[in-house]
């Protein structure tokens, strides 16, 4: 999938184990990503770090046009 982020925001960062870890800046570009219907959105940046975002929180961007879904 492919994903425009329109305006930046906070994603969440995750360790190699999954806790969750802090936050991920999210520039305004585009990026590869990925949807899982149970956890939400996950956003790879170009540094190879991921930055995640729950379900929610995507419909959220979506709607308020932050972030557009150009690619499944």
């Amino acid at each position: 999938m492919q994903v425009h982020v329109n305006q930046g925001f906070l994603g969440r960062r995750h360790a190699f184990d999954g806790t969750d870890i802090g936050f991920s800046p999210i520039a305004p570009g585009d990026y590869e990503a990925s949807f899982d219907s149970s956890t939400g959105l996950s956003i790879l940046k170009s540094t190879g770090e991921a930055a995640y975002l729950k379900r929610e929180q995507f419909e959220e961007k979506i709607t308020l046009g932050v972030l557009v879904v150009t690619a499944i």
